[in-house]
């Protein structure tokens, strides 16, 4: 007997699922345009500190679900040679996590976050996205570059001293949402870039502009005015050279108008700047016009320290320890090396980074990354490569002089974007079947109901700390209240801590001292801060100790000898509040 009608039985064909590229570009949408620009207020510092982060890890998160959620839909796992090669990369950055001198809770999150790059990267693989669609990742990146810029001008313009989101009208180096001004920097010029790169992508037809020719033409009058009072040399360095780059693709793959034009926007940017700074009576700091820099201090003294251990470094999670003890004992045994600085708890620059704290092993992952990457740009249309380089070259030369990865999530979006972006241009795809993986889909679905537990709880226990930091008289329910003390351990020890000690030597309670001092001890073997120091200091005072306590002072002058010189105790000295 043959069967005729199968729809709906076991014996149906099995078709291939609808695909999740909106959900996909849904959450990148979120993350681009809304929540990468949340303020919320905060002392400062890097990675989930910064409110924005935080909160742009949950559609990020989504990201990374609803891409991984495709392979298990289709059964097929689609990737590229630079997969394998970037999944090695990254199984040898994250071997030294279990060398015996690794702190490992300290360099786990920065782990953690290299793996989500990956998955991300591997998320982007699955979709078979449209001319169209790919190109409104890279759309996304510059309308977020738009709504920083008109962040900026609002600070640079018409923010007042004594304004809501604490902007330095004084300084006036317009920020974003930022709060450093090289990261908004890197990122205006980034989407500068940019917009030469999509401009000659967009063809005129019968000679008529477009909104989006105008978007793009209308884009350096926009960010280059902010690039210059920003007074970043890394900001700087980028555009110029970046937009040299840029050049001989507009003119081979634009309209003559086009690269005509956009040069003449370049130009006006720059007439803008000049005529803003005539009006406002704006100059760049005279120490902004400078070569001469801290890096180059201690970006060599984190060289000196991988030379110094080559084979395994000096453990993940310990480069702040490791650098002022390693330069104090430089510095002690030849006075002419500089002395480390105090607080210093990354080189500014990344190769350096990574290999003084793992050695050989992480410096040649990045290495081969880099080269992976560099292959597939030489693989690119010919008088494409240049360009190519051009969109890596302003973050990628961030992260030789300083840490964006780790003050803007959204950084690292856009470097895992645009390594996409390069490898689909040229990649020959495999596809691999994928079965029996419910516990792993299980798994890929908890995830961002995970991200977004912890990320909100992040942002909760941030409000309360500032709350409890800025409130006077000292409200302690503030502090009681911190529902996730994981991710702000440095800043919740701290105040929890300091209050322990500041009440003890209010009501001379010996027993609080005691535990003040226990703990200031062993937080100072993995975060040895100057005012740290004092405290420890100041609660042997407190407790009548004075030998102990210049026993401590000594090994200050040691550690960080020009700040510990200044410092003047008595017994009746107060603990020092800020971290």
């Amino acid at each position: 007997m043959t069967v005729l009608y199968v729809k709906g039985t076991t014996l149906a064909e099995k078709g291939i699922s609808k695909p999740m590229v909106k959900p996909f570009l849904v959450s990148l949408g979120i993350l681009f345009l809304f929540t990468m620009h949340y303020f919320q207020h905060n002392p400062g510092g890097s990675g989930l500190e910064l409110s924005f982060n935080a909160l742009s890890w949950i559609p990020f998160g989504f990201a990374i679900t609803f891409g991984l959620l495709e392979i298990f839909r289709q059964h097929v796992w689609r990737y590229s040679r630079l997969t394998v090669a970037l999944f090695v990369c990254c199984v040898l950055l994250s071997l030294p996590l279990f060398y015996p001198q690794a702190v490992s809770e300290e360099a786990l999150p920065r782990i953690l976050g290299l793996w989500a790059g990956w998955l991300f990267f591997v998320g982007l693989q699955q979709f078979a996205f449209t001319h169209k669609q790919r190109q409104r990742l890279l759309w996304l990146i510059l309308a977020a570059v738009w709504i920083q810029a008109l962040f900026g001008w609002v600070q640079f313009l018409l923010l007042e001293p004594g304004n809501p989101i604490g902007y330095d009208t004084v300084a006036n180096r317009p920020y974003g949402i930022f709060q450093q001004p090289n990261v908004m920097a890197s990122f205006l010029a980034t989407g500068l870039v940019l917009s030469g790169y999509l401009l000659a992508r967009i063809p005129m037809y019968r000679g008529k502009w477009s909104w989006q020719h105008l978007y793009l033409l209308l884009t350096p009058v926009i960010t280059i005015p902010l690039l210059v009072v920003l007074s970043s040399r890394t900001g700087w360095l980028a555009a110029v050279v970046g937009s040299l780059m840029m050049l001989p693709y507009l003119r081979q793959f634009g309209a003559k108008a086009q690269w005509r034009i956009w040069s003449l926007m370049v130009v006006l940017g720059l007439t803008v700047s000049w005529t803003l700074s005539s009006s406002t009576d704006w100059s760049p700091q005279e120490e902004r016009l400078s070569l001469v820099s801290a890096r180059a201090m201690h970006i060599p003294q984190a060289v000196d320290m991988f030379f110094n251990k080559p084979l395994t470094g000096y453990g993940y999670g310990t480069f702040e320890v490791s650098y002022l003890t390693q330069t104090a004992h430089w510095h002690h045994a030849d006075p002419t090396r500089p002395a480390g600085m105090a607080g210093l708890d990354h080189p500014h620059n990344e190769l350096a980074f990574w290999a003084a704290e793992g050695g050989i092993v992480p410096l040649l992952a990045l290495l081969i990354a880099a080269t992976a990457v560099l292959l597939k740009v030489k693989k690119a249309r010919a008088g494409t490569q240049l360009a190519l380089v051009g969109l890596f070259f302003p973050i990628t030369l961030h992260t030789q002089l300083e840490y964006p990865f780790y003050h803007a999530l959204v950084h690292w979006l856009i470097f895992i974007i645009l390594i996409y972006w390069v490898d689909n241009l040229t990649a020959k795809y495999y596809r691999k079947s994928i079965k029996h993986l419910l516990p792993l889909r299980m798994v890929v679905l908890l995830l961002p109901m995970a991200i977004t537990s912890y990320m909100a709880t992040t942002l909760y226990s941030g409000y309360l700390l500032t709350k409890y930091e800025t409130t006077r008289p000292i409200n302690v329910d503030y502090l009681l209240k911190v529902n996730n003390p994981w991710a702000w351990h440095n800043r919740f020890e701290w105040d929890l801590h300091l209050t322990q000690l500041q009440i003890g030597t209010a009501t001379q309670n010996a027993g609080m001292i005691n535990e003040y001092i226990t703990w200031a001890q062993e937080k100072a073997k993995i975060w040895p801060r100057p005012d740290l120091y004092k405290n420890l200091i100041s609660a042997y005072l407190a407790l009548g100790n004075t030998s102990q306590a210049a026993q401590i002072h000594q090994e200050a002058l040691y550690l960080f000898p020009s700040q510990a010189a200044t410092w003047i105790f008595t017994t009746e000295s107060a603990p020092t509040t800020a971290p």
